[in-house]
Protein backbone atom coordinates (compact mmCIF):
# COMPACT_ATOMS: atom_id res chain seq x y z
CA UNK A 1 0.00 0.00 0.00
CA UNK A 2 2.90 2.53 0.69
CA UNK A 3 4.26 1.64 -2.34
CA UNK A 4 1.78 2.35 -4.27
CA UNK A 5 1.23 5.92 -2.56
CA UNK A 6 4.76 6.21 -3.38
CA UNK A 7 4.02 5.75 -7.18
CA UNK A 8 0.63 8.09 -6.54
CA UNK A 9 2.63 10.81 -5.47
CA UNK A 10 5.26 11.64 -8.02
CA UNK A 11 4.25 12.68 -11.30
CA UNK A 12 5.46 10.97 -14.71
CA UNK A 13 8.78 13.22 -14.70
CA UNK A 14 9.76 11.78 -11.15
CA UNK A 15 9.24 14.65 -9.42
CA UNK A 16 7.00 14.85 -5.91
CA UNK A 17 3.68 16.27 -6.48
CA UNK A 18 3.09 19.14 -3.88
CA UNK A 19 1.33 18.01 -0.88
CA UNK A 20 -2.09 19.69 0.37
CA UNK A 21 -3.47 20.27 3.70
CA UNK A 22 -6.47 18.29 3.61
CA UNK A 23 -8.27 20.87 5.97
CA UNK A 24 -7.50 23.69 2.91
CA UNK A 25 -7.86 21.63 0.12
CA UNK A 26 -11.65 22.64 -1.05
CA UNK A 27 -9.94 25.70 -1.32
CA UNK A 28 -8.75 24.38 -4.59
CA UNK A 29 -11.92 23.45 -5.93
CA UNK A 30 -14.68 25.85 -4.96
CA UNK A 31 -15.92 29.47 -6.26
CA UNK A 32 -16.85 31.80 -3.93
CA UNK A 33 -20.65 32.76 -3.97
CA UNK A 34 -20.53 36.86 -5.06
CA UNK A 35 -24.12 37.12 -3.50
CA UNK A 36 -22.09 36.22 0.24
CA UNK A 37 -19.36 38.01 -0.40
CA UNK A 38 -21.04 41.80 -1.38
CA UNK A 39 -23.61 40.63 1.81
CA UNK A 40 -20.84 40.97 4.51
CA UNK A 41 -19.94 44.51 3.31
CA UNK A 42 -23.41 46.04 4.68
CA UNK A 43 -22.33 46.86 7.97
CA UNK A 44 -19.62 48.85 6.36
CA UNK A 45 -22.02 50.95 4.85
CA UNK A 46 -24.47 51.41 7.76
CA UNK A 47 -21.87 52.24 9.86
CA UNK A 48 -22.42 55.63 11.32
CA UNK A 49 -20.51 58.86 9.85
CA UNK A 50 -18.86 61.01 12.22
CA UNK A 51 -15.98 61.90 13.73
CA UNK A 52 -14.88 60.71 17.41
CA UNK A 53 -13.94 63.15 20.20
CA UNK A 54 -10.01 61.61 19.82
CA UNK A 55 -9.97 63.11 15.98
CA UNK A 56 -8.61 66.52 17.21
CA UNK A 57 -5.79 65.33 19.48
CA UNK A 58 -4.77 63.20 16.65
CA UNK A 59 -5.14 66.13 14.14
CA UNK A 60 -3.37 68.87 16.63
CA UNK A 61 -0.47 65.68 16.74
CA UNK A 62 -0.43 65.09 13.08
CA UNK A 63 0.24 68.99 12.19
CA UNK A 64 2.75 69.71 14.45
CA UNK A 65 4.91 66.50 13.32
CA UNK A 66 4.44 67.77 9.72
CA UNK A 67 5.14 71.18 10.65
CA UNK A 68 8.07 70.47 13.53
CA UNK A 69 8.86 66.92 13.28
CA UNK A 70 8.88 64.16 16.07
CA UNK A 71 8.52 65.76 19.92
CA UNK A 72 10.08 64.07 22.81
CA UNK A 73 8.72 66.85 25.17
CA UNK A 74 4.73 67.82 25.24
CA UNK A 75 4.20 70.71 23.47
CA UNK A 76 0.42 71.07 23.52
CA UNK A 77 -0.60 71.73 27.35
CA UNK A 78 0.28 74.08 30.13
CA UNK A 79 2.31 71.51 32.04
CA UNK A 80 6.49 72.39 31.01
CA UNK A 81 9.00 69.68 30.35
CA UNK A 82 6.54 66.73 30.30
CA UNK A 83 8.69 63.86 28.60
CA UNK A 84 6.65 63.23 25.66
CA UNK A 85 5.89 59.25 23.55
CA UNK A 86 3.85 60.38 20.78
CA UNK A 87 2.75 56.63 20.37
CA UNK A 88 0.38 57.62 17.52
CA UNK A 89 2.50 59.65 15.65
CA UNK A 90 2.65 57.84 11.93
CA UNK A 91 -1.44 57.57 12.32
CA UNK A 92 -1.94 61.14 13.15
CA UNK A 93 0.27 62.29 10.48
CA UNK A 94 -1.62 60.23 8.06
CA UNK A 95 -4.54 61.49 9.33
CA UNK A 96 -3.76 65.47 8.97
CA UNK A 97 -2.61 64.86 5.60
CA UNK A 98 -6.19 63.15 4.84
CA UNK A 99 -8.09 66.17 7.02
CA UNK A 100 -5.87 69.29 5.21
CA UNK A 101 -6.73 68.52 1.79
CA UNK A 102 -10.42 66.68 1.72
CA UNK A 103 -11.96 68.02 5.55
CA UNK A 104 -14.06 65.57 7.05
CA UNK A 105 -15.64 63.18 4.89
CA UNK A 106 -11.27 62.33 3.94
CA UNK A 107 -10.78 60.83 7.22
CA UNK A 108 -14.30 59.25 7.06
CA UNK A 109 -13.75 57.71 3.57
CA UNK A 110 -10.74 56.22 5.11
CA UNK A 111 -12.70 54.79 7.54
CA UNK A 112 -14.71 53.07 5.60
CA UNK A 113 -12.07 52.15 3.46
CA UNK A 114 -10.23 50.35 6.14
CA UNK A 115 -13.28 49.01 7.66
CA UNK A 116 -14.39 47.12 3.47
CA UNK A 117 -10.15 45.90 3.91
CA UNK A 118 -10.39 44.75 7.41
CA UNK A 119 -13.53 42.73 6.16
CA UNK A 120 -11.79 41.35 2.78
CA UNK A 121 -9.05 39.67 4.68
CA UNK A 122 -11.23 38.46 7.32
CA UNK A 123 -13.22 36.75 4.42
CA UNK A 124 -10.20 35.43 2.66
CA UNK A 125 -8.98 34.11 6.45
CA UNK A 126 -12.22 32.76 7.02
CA UNK A 127 -12.33 31.18 3.86
CA UNK A 128 -8.96 29.57 3.86
CA UNK A 129 -9.65 27.73 7.56
CA UNK A 130 -12.65 26.32 6.46
CA UNK A 131 -11.90 24.85 3.06
CA UNK A 132 -13.55 26.90 1.18
CA UNK A 133 -16.85 26.15 2.69
CA UNK A 134 -19.32 29.45 1.86
CA UNK A 135 -21.69 29.04 4.51
CA UNK A 136 -19.00 29.11 7.44
CA UNK A 137 -16.64 31.44 6.02
CA UNK A 138 -20.27 33.86 5.39
CA UNK A 139 -21.19 33.36 8.84
CA UNK A 140 -17.90 34.19 10.59
CA UNK A 141 -17.21 36.68 8.51
CA UNK A 142 -20.49 38.50 8.88
CA UNK A 143 -20.75 38.53 12.29
CA UNK A 144 -17.01 39.63 12.71
CA UNK A 145 -18.31 41.95 10.06
CA UNK A 146 -21.05 43.36 12.35
CA UNK A 147 -19.06 43.35 15.56
CA UNK A 148 -16.66 45.85 13.87
CA UNK A 149 -18.92 48.49 13.12
CA UNK A 150 -19.28 50.26 16.37
CA UNK A 151 -15.30 50.17 16.65
CA UNK A 152 -14.90 51.37 13.20
CA UNK A 153 -13.85 55.26 14.23
CA UNK A 154 -11.70 57.32 13.38
CA UNK A 155 -8.87 56.54 15.25
CA UNK A 156 -5.64 54.37 14.69
CA UNK A 157 -7.58 51.02 16.02
CA UNK A 158 -8.61 51.04 12.27
CA UNK A 159 -4.87 50.10 11.03
CA UNK A 160 -4.02 47.95 14.28
CA UNK A 161 -6.69 45.66 13.49
CA UNK A 162 -5.97 45.91 9.67
CA UNK A 163 -2.15 44.43 10.85
CA UNK A 164 -3.66 41.50 12.93
CA UNK A 165 -6.08 40.37 10.54
CA UNK A 166 -3.30 40.38 8.12
CA UNK A 167 -0.62 38.89 10.28
CA UNK A 168 -3.07 35.76 11.29
CA UNK A 169 -4.17 35.13 7.43
CA UNK A 170 -0.28 34.93 6.81
CA UNK A 171 0.42 32.55 9.47
CA UNK A 172 -2.49 30.30 8.50
CA UNK A 173 -0.84 30.39 5.04
CA UNK A 174 2.11 29.40 6.29
CA UNK A 175 0.83 26.89 8.41
CA UNK A 176 -1.35 24.56 5.80
CA UNK A 177 1.50 25.55 3.27
CA UNK A 178 4.65 25.54 5.10
CA UNK A 179 5.96 27.73 2.57
CA UNK A 180 8.30 31.00 3.84
CA UNK A 181 7.25 33.27 1.83
CA UNK A 182 4.07 33.84 3.72
CA UNK A 183 5.94 34.80 6.62
CA UNK A 184 7.84 37.62 5.28
CA UNK A 185 5.68 40.35 5.61
CA UNK A 186 4.66 39.90 9.34
CA UNK A 187 8.20 41.96 10.64
CA UNK A 188 7.09 44.96 7.98
CA UNK A 189 3.07 44.49 9.58
CA UNK A 190 5.56 44.79 13.14
CA UNK A 191 7.52 48.06 12.27
CA UNK A 192 4.22 49.58 10.90
CA UNK A 193 2.22 48.72 14.36
CA UNK A 194 4.82 50.25 16.21
CA UNK A 195 4.82 53.97 14.55
CA UNK A 196 1.36 53.82 13.80
CA UNK A 197 -0.41 52.92 17.60
CA UNK A 198 2.60 51.76 19.59
CA UNK A 199 0.24 51.40 23.10
CA UNK A 200 -0.68 48.28 20.98
CA UNK A 201 2.39 46.90 19.52
CA UNK A 202 2.61 43.91 22.30
CA UNK A 203 -0.66 42.90 21.24
CA UNK A 204 0.17 41.17 18.29
CA UNK A 205 2.39 38.78 20.40
CA UNK A 206 -0.51 37.59 22.63
CA UNK A 207 -2.49 37.10 19.70
CA UNK A 208 0.25 34.68 18.60
CA UNK A 209 1.02 33.55 21.99
CA UNK A 210 -1.80 30.66 20.87
CA UNK A 211 0.17 29.79 17.53
CA UNK A 212 3.34 29.45 19.35
CA UNK A 213 1.41 26.63 21.47
CA UNK A 214 -0.33 24.89 19.46
CA UNK A 215 3.09 24.77 16.62
CA UNK A 216 4.18 22.15 19.38
CA UNK A 217 2.85 18.15 18.81
CA UNK A 218 1.85 16.80 22.61
CA UNK A 219 -2.00 15.09 23.66
CA UNK A 220 -3.18 16.12 27.67
CA UNK A 221 -6.47 14.25 27.74
CA UNK A 222 -8.85 16.33 24.89
CA UNK A 223 -6.40 18.78 24.29
CA UNK A 224 -3.72 18.37 21.29
CA UNK A 225 -1.42 20.83 19.50
CA UNK A 226 -1.08 20.37 15.95
CA UNK A 227 2.69 20.50 15.57
CA UNK A 228 3.37 22.30 12.12
CA UNK A 229 6.95 23.41 10.95
CA UNK A 230 9.15 26.11 13.76
CA UNK A 231 11.97 26.19 11.69
CA UNK A 232 10.70 29.64 9.80
CA UNK A 233 7.96 30.81 12.49
CA UNK A 234 9.83 31.14 15.12
CA UNK A 235 12.73 33.35 13.58
CA UNK A 236 9.82 35.28 12.19
CA UNK A 237 8.30 36.01 15.20
CA UNK A 238 11.74 37.02 16.51
CA UNK A 239 12.26 39.44 13.62
CA UNK A 240 8.58 40.79 14.01
CA UNK A 241 10.52 41.69 17.80
CA UNK A 242 12.88 43.09 16.34
CA UNK A 243 11.61 45.35 14.02
CA UNK A 244 9.66 47.29 17.13
CA UNK A 245 12.88 49.01 17.33
CA UNK A 246 12.43 50.87 13.98
CA UNK A 247 10.61 53.95 15.81
CA UNK A 248 11.44 57.42 16.78
CA UNK A 249 11.59 56.52 20.41
CA UNK A 250 13.09 53.09 20.25
CA UNK A 251 12.82 50.59 23.28
CA UNK A 252 10.14 53.51 25.07
CA UNK A 253 7.74 52.87 22.61
CA UNK A 254 7.88 49.36 22.36
CA UNK A 255 7.49 49.18 26.56
CA UNK A 256 4.82 52.52 25.95
CA UNK A 257 1.44 49.99 27.28
CA UNK A 258 3.35 48.68 30.64
CA UNK A 259 3.56 52.73 31.89
CA UNK A 260 0.17 53.60 30.48
CA UNK A 261 -2.36 51.49 31.86
CA UNK A 262 -3.84 49.58 34.91
CA UNK A 263 -4.42 53.13 36.92
CA UNK A 264 -7.46 53.38 38.73
CA UNK A 265 -7.80 56.87 37.24
CA UNK A 266 -7.91 56.17 33.95
CA UNK A 267 -10.67 53.76 34.98
CA UNK A 268 -12.65 57.11 34.68
CA UNK A 269 -12.66 56.87 31.20
CA UNK A 270 -15.37 55.02 30.06
CA UNK A 271 -14.21 52.55 27.72
CA UNK A 272 -11.82 51.60 29.96
CA UNK A 273 -13.89 50.26 32.47
CA UNK A 274 -15.44 46.80 32.57
CA UNK A 275 -18.40 45.41 30.10
CA UNK A 276 -21.29 46.10 32.10
CA UNK A 277 -24.51 44.63 30.84
CA UNK A 278 -26.56 47.58 32.14
CA UNK A 279 -24.80 49.96 29.65
CA UNK A 280 -25.49 49.40 26.15
CA UNK A 281 -22.15 49.08 25.53
CA UNK A 282 -21.90 45.99 28.15
CA UNK A 283 -25.46 44.40 26.22
CA UNK A 284 -23.83 43.89 23.04
CA UNK A 285 -20.34 42.43 24.17
CA UNK A 286 -22.39 40.26 26.51
CA UNK A 287 -25.12 39.48 23.47
CA UNK A 288 -22.44 38.57 21.16
CA UNK A 289 -20.09 36.26 23.49
CA UNK A 290 -23.84 34.89 24.29
CA UNK A 291 -24.45 33.97 20.63
CA UNK A 292 -21.33 32.72 19.83
CA UNK A 293 -21.16 30.58 22.88
CA UNK A 294 -24.65 29.28 21.61
CA UNK A 295 -23.29 28.60 17.71
CA UNK A 296 -20.96 26.48 19.73
CA UNK A 297 -22.91 24.81 21.48
CA UNK A 298 -26.29 23.71 18.96
CA UNK A 299 -23.43 22.27 17.04
CA UNK A 300 -22.92 18.65 17.64
CA UNK A 301 -19.73 17.77 16.64
CA UNK A 302 -17.17 20.06 18.82
CA UNK A 303 -14.08 19.83 16.80
CA UNK A 304 -11.51 22.66 17.01
CA UNK A 305 -7.84 23.79 17.09
CA UNK A 306 -6.52 24.45 20.06
CA UNK A 307 -5.17 27.75 18.77
CA UNK A 308 -8.64 29.03 18.34
CA UNK A 309 -9.99 27.99 21.82
CA UNK A 310 -7.23 30.09 23.03
CA UNK A 311 -7.55 32.96 20.72
CA UNK A 312 -11.17 33.16 21.28
CA UNK A 313 -11.13 32.85 25.12
CA UNK A 314 -8.19 34.92 25.48
CA UNK A 315 -9.47 37.95 23.73
CA UNK A 316 -13.08 37.35 24.83
CA UNK A 317 -11.69 37.87 28.42
CA UNK A 318 -10.08 41.19 27.15
CA UNK A 319 -13.34 42.54 26.24
CA UNK A 320 -14.91 41.59 29.17
CA UNK A 321 -12.16 43.59 31.02
CA UNK A 322 -12.71 46.51 29.44
CA UNK A 323 -14.88 47.83 26.40
CA UNK A 324 -11.98 49.56 24.38
CA UNK A 325 -11.06 45.42 24.11
CA UNK A 326 -13.72 44.52 22.24
CA UNK A 327 -12.30 45.46 19.17
CA UNK A 328 -9.71 42.68 19.38
CA UNK A 329 -12.40 40.29 20.05
CA UNK A 330 -14.38 41.24 17.26
CA UNK A 331 -11.04 41.16 14.52
CA UNK A 332 -9.37 38.51 16.11
CA UNK A 333 -11.57 35.77 17.94
CA UNK A 334 -14.52 35.30 15.91
CA UNK A 335 -13.26 34.46 13.24
CA UNK A 336 -12.13 30.99 14.19
CA UNK A 337 -16.09 29.86 13.97
CA UNK A 338 -15.53 29.57 10.00
CA UNK A 339 -13.01 25.89 11.05
CA UNK A 340 -15.90 25.04 13.45
CA UNK A 341 -18.44 25.07 11.27
CA UNK A 342 -16.56 23.81 8.14
CA UNK A 343 -18.63 20.76 7.25
CA UNK A 344 -21.68 22.86 7.94
CA UNK A 345 -23.36 22.70 4.03
CA UNK A 346 -25.87 24.43 2.12
CA UNK A 347 -29.12 23.12 1.44
CA UNK A 348 -29.37 21.89 -2.41
CA UNK A 349 -31.14 24.50 -5.34
CA UNK A 350 -34.54 23.40 -6.63
CA UNK A 351 -33.38 25.05 -9.71
CA UNK A 352 -31.78 21.85 -11.50
CA UNK A 353 -30.66 23.97 -15.06
CA UNK A 354 -27.72 25.46 -14.82
CA UNK A 355 -29.21 28.31 -16.60
CA UNK A 356 -31.40 28.70 -14.24
CA UNK A 357 -28.95 29.25 -11.63
CA UNK A 358 -26.92 31.96 -13.14
CA UNK A 359 -30.36 33.78 -14.08
CA UNK A 360 -30.93 33.93 -10.36
CA UNK A 361 -27.42 34.59 -9.03
CA UNK A 362 -27.35 37.97 -11.96
CA UNK A 363 -30.52 38.90 -10.41
CA UNK A 364 -29.72 38.43 -6.40
CA UNK A 365 -26.10 40.03 -6.96
CA UNK A 366 -27.57 43.01 -9.31
CA UNK A 367 -29.88 43.54 -6.04
CA UNK A 368 -26.99 43.25 -3.21
CA UNK A 369 -25.17 45.48 -5.37
CA UNK A 370 -28.02 48.45 -5.67
CA UNK A 371 -29.11 48.23 -2.46
CA UNK A 372 -25.09 48.38 -1.12
CA UNK A 373 -24.97 51.06 -3.71
CA UNK A 374 -27.31 52.72 -2.92
CA UNK A 375 -26.90 52.56 0.77
CA UNK A 376 -23.40 54.65 0.29
CA UNK A 377 -25.02 57.04 -1.85
CA UNK A 378 -27.47 58.19 0.86
CA UNK A 379 -24.86 58.14 3.62
CA UNK A 380 -22.84 60.57 1.69
CA UNK A 381 -25.57 62.69 0.74
CA UNK A 382 -26.44 63.22 4.23
CA UNK A 383 -23.33 64.07 5.46
CA UNK A 384 -23.44 67.77 6.41
CA UNK A 385 -19.65 68.28 7.84
CA UNK A 386 -20.72 71.76 9.91
CA UNK A 387 -21.97 69.24 12.25
CA UNK A 388 -18.95 67.52 12.82
CA UNK A 389 -17.32 70.38 14.98
CA UNK A 390 -17.96 69.66 18.83
CA UNK A 391 -20.27 72.33 20.50
CA UNK A 392 -17.38 73.09 22.78
CA UNK A 393 -16.12 75.08 19.53
CA UNK A 394 -18.51 78.31 20.48
CA UNK A 395 -16.88 78.31 23.47
CA UNK A 396 -13.34 78.02 22.52
CA UNK A 397 -14.02 80.87 19.93
CA UNK A 398 -15.29 83.52 22.23
CA UNK A 399 -11.83 82.66 24.15
CA UNK A 400 -10.06 83.64 21.39
CA UNK A 401 -12.15 86.59 20.04
CA UNK A 402 -12.61 88.19 23.41
CA UNK A 403 -9.97 87.33 25.72
CA UNK A 404 -6.50 87.68 25.50
CA UNK A 405 -4.30 84.29 24.88
CA UNK A 406 -0.68 85.31 25.84
CA UNK A 407 -0.65 84.55 28.99
CA UNK A 408 -4.02 82.40 29.38
CA UNK A 409 -3.44 79.54 31.83
CA UNK A 410 -6.99 77.49 30.62
CA UNK A 411 -8.41 74.74 32.68
CA UNK A 412 -10.39 72.17 30.66
CA UNK A 413 -12.00 69.30 31.23
CA UNK A 414 -10.63 65.67 30.09
CA UNK A 415 -13.13 65.60 26.95
CA UNK A 416 -12.68 69.09 25.72
CA UNK A 417 -9.12 69.07 25.65
CA UNK A 418 -8.00 67.96 22.89
CA UNK A 419 -10.26 70.19 20.19
CA UNK A 420 -8.95 73.27 22.52
CA UNK A 421 -4.99 72.03 21.48
CA UNK A 422 -6.59 72.05 17.98
CA UNK A 423 -7.81 75.66 17.99
CA UNK A 424 -4.52 76.65 19.17
CA UNK A 425 -5.06 77.18 22.76
CA UNK A 426 -2.73 74.73 26.05
CA UNK A 427 -5.61 73.33 28.45
CA UNK A 428 -5.07 71.41 31.45
CA UNK A 429 -5.20 67.93 30.34
CA UNK A 430 -7.13 66.35 27.41
CA UNK A 431 -8.13 63.07 25.83
CA UNK A 432 -4.63 61.13 26.19
CA UNK A 433 -4.91 59.39 29.65
CA UNK A 434 -1.41 58.20 29.70
CA UNK A 435 0.38 61.19 28.96
CA UNK A 436 -0.74 62.48 32.25
CA UNK A 437 0.53 59.88 34.15
CA UNK A 438 4.03 60.36 35.71
CA UNK A 439 5.82 57.05 34.55
CA UNK A 440 5.32 58.64 31.35
CA UNK A 441 5.77 62.19 31.51
CA UNK A 442 8.27 61.80 34.34
CA UNK A 443 7.25 65.01 36.25
CA UNK A 444 3.81 65.18 37.31
CA UNK A 445 0.52 62.69 37.71
CA UNK A 446 -1.85 65.13 36.73
CA UNK A 447 -4.19 62.23 36.08
CA UNK A 448 -4.43 61.47 39.17
CA UNK A 449 -5.13 65.14 40.36
CA UNK A 450 -7.66 65.14 37.75
CA UNK A 451 -9.21 62.03 38.84
CA UNK A 452 -9.14 63.20 42.84
CA UNK A 453 -10.72 66.49 41.67
CA UNK A 454 -13.54 65.17 39.99
CA UNK A 455 -14.30 62.45 42.45
CA UNK A 456 -13.75 64.91 45.34
CA UNK A 457 -10.99 64.03 46.92
CA UNK A 458 -9.03 66.64 47.10
CA UNK A 459 -10.68 70.16 47.79
CA UNK A 460 -11.46 72.23 44.05
CA UNK A 461 -8.94 75.16 45.89
CA UNK A 462 -6.21 72.85 45.87
CA UNK A 463 -5.63 72.40 42.31
CA UNK A 464 -6.68 76.21 41.37
CA UNK A 465 -4.08 77.78 43.21
CA UNK A 466 -1.70 75.32 42.38
CA UNK A 467 -2.39 76.46 38.43
CA UNK A 468 -3.24 79.88 39.24
CA UNK A 469 -6.21 79.06 36.21
CA UNK A 470 -6.64 82.64 34.39
CA UNK A 471 -9.60 81.11 32.70
CA UNK A 472 -11.59 77.77 33.06
CA UNK A 473 -14.15 76.03 30.65
CA UNK A 474 -16.31 74.21 32.45
CA UNK A 475 -19.20 72.26 31.16
CA UNK A 476 -22.18 70.79 32.92
CA UNK A 477 -21.08 67.24 34.18
CA UNK A 478 -17.58 68.80 35.58
CA UNK A 479 -17.38 68.93 38.98
CA UNK A 480 -16.29 72.99 38.74
CA UNK A 481 -19.51 73.45 37.73
CA UNK A 482 -21.07 73.32 41.01
CA UNK A 483 -18.13 74.66 43.03
CA UNK A 484 -17.41 78.18 40.50
CA UNK A 485 -21.19 79.74 40.96
CA UNK A 486 -20.36 80.36 44.72
CA UNK A 487 -16.47 81.16 43.76
CA UNK A 488 -16.01 84.68 44.53
CA UNK A 489 -12.24 85.01 42.94
CA UNK A 490 -13.96 83.75 39.34
CA UNK A 491 -16.00 85.51 37.09
CA UNK A 492 -18.85 84.09 34.71
CA UNK A 493 -18.28 85.71 31.30
CA UNK A 494 -19.56 83.05 28.92
CA UNK A 495 -22.78 80.37 29.02
CA UNK A 496 -24.39 78.85 26.22
CA UNK A 497 -26.01 75.50 26.55
CA UNK A 498 -23.49 73.18 27.42
CA UNK A 499 -20.72 75.08 28.84
CA UNK A 500 -19.53 77.78 30.91
CA UNK A 501 -16.50 80.16 30.80
CA UNK A 502 -14.86 81.92 33.97
CA UNK A 503 -12.09 84.50 34.24
CA UNK A 504 -10.15 85.45 37.50
CA UNK A 505 -10.85 88.74 39.21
Amino acid sequence: MNRVMQMLSRTKSGEPLKTIDPETMGNQKKKPNMILILLVFLPCIIVTLHLDNDIWFLLNSGRYVVQHGIPTIEPFTLHENFSFLMQQWLSATIFWEIYSKLGAIGILALVFLFFCAIVAVTYLLTWHISGGNQIAAFIATMITSAALKPVMVSRPIIFTLFILVCELYFVERFISSSKLRYLIPLPLFSALLINLHAAMWPIQFVILLPYIIDAFRFKVLIIQGQGYPKRFFFPAIGLMFAAGFLNPYGWDAMTYVFRSYGYQEITMVLEMKPADINQVSGMLIFGLLFLILAIYMVKKERKTRIRYVLLSLGTAVLALSSVRSFSLYAACGIFPLAYFLKDVTLPQSKIKTEKGVMRLRVVLIALVTLTVAGLLIQRVSAFDEDKETPTVVQAVNYLKEHESTEDMVLYTGYNEGGFVEYMGLKPYIDPRAEVFVQKNNKTDDVMKEYYSLETGQIYYKTVLDKYQFTHILTSHDDVLYVYLPHDSDYQLIYEDSEYLIYRHR
